[in-house]
């Protein structure tokens, strides 16, 4: 049995519904939310994990909307946190695991530290995670801003698939064949210990579907390599 899963995938693209999903088959994701403002079954992230992320991007002029540009690296404050936050996971069940969207910015940071592991992934069609970014009430951000942030997160997705090949979904599948899949995924990870819970809700998708079609030209290829990893 797999004993780590990190979970990548960048914000509003079902990142929470997918560690949803694999908590319901046995996932042991620690102490998180259950219930968010735009999350009505919450983002199911760990708080010390996300603000351990958001603290190393602002040592490099960054946050989780403005992701830096330069090659990210740890303070000994840092590296020690995440060898902290990895001792208290270890106390708990295995598997355990970790879903922060700032991951795919961090990844490769906690990577050294981590027993051995697996990763999954997910995505979702640009102009849909941009008006999700939009829709917020607090904080929305510009959907020209969104539209970056979605590049550039998911240019990192890709570049940590090709050294490391893992499974990855797309958040916008219909019902049955996304729960399908879900299934898969699980069975590929070893996790075999369903509650009996369906985690996913079609009302978490709250934004239009798009086609390939409607996808902005400087965003296309990007996107068509996301479904081609799929």
């Amino acid at each position: 049995m797999t004993e780590v899963i990190i979970i990548l995938g960048m914000h509003r693209s079902g990142t929470s519904c997918l560690a949803g999903c694999l908590k319901s088959f046995g996932l042991n994701l620690g102490t998180v939310s259950d219930y968010n403002t735009y999350n009505k079954k919450g983002n199911q992230e760990n708080k010390k994990v996300f603000k351990l992320n958001e603290s190393i991007l602002n040592d490099h002029a960054g946050s989780w909307n403005a992701p830096p540009k330069a090659p990210l690296n740890l303070t000994q404050q840092s590296m020690q946190a995440i060898k902290d936050i990895i001792a208290q996971y270890h106390q708990g069940e295995k598997p355990w695991g970790i879903k922060d969207p700032r991951m795919l910015m961090t990844y490769e940071l906690w990577a050294p530290h981590l027993p051995p592991h697996s990763l999954v992934g997910t995505f979702r069609h640009p102009l849909a995670v941009a008006e999700s970014l939009f829709a917020r009430d607090a904080f929305p951000i510009p959907k020209e801003q969104g539209l970056q942030m979605w590049l550039t997160y998911n240019k990192k997705l890709i570049d940590i698939h090709k050294k490391t090949s893992f499974n990855l979904i797309n958040f916008d599948l219909p019902k049955d064949e996304y729960i399908a899949k879900i299934q898969h995924m699980a069975e590929n990870l070893q996790l075999n210990q369903n509650s009996g819970e369906v985690f996913f809700e079609s009302t978490l998708r709250n934004q239009d579907s798009y086609t390939f079609e409607d996808c902005p030209d400087d965003f296309k290829p990007t996107y068509q390599k996301l479904l081609e990893l799929t």
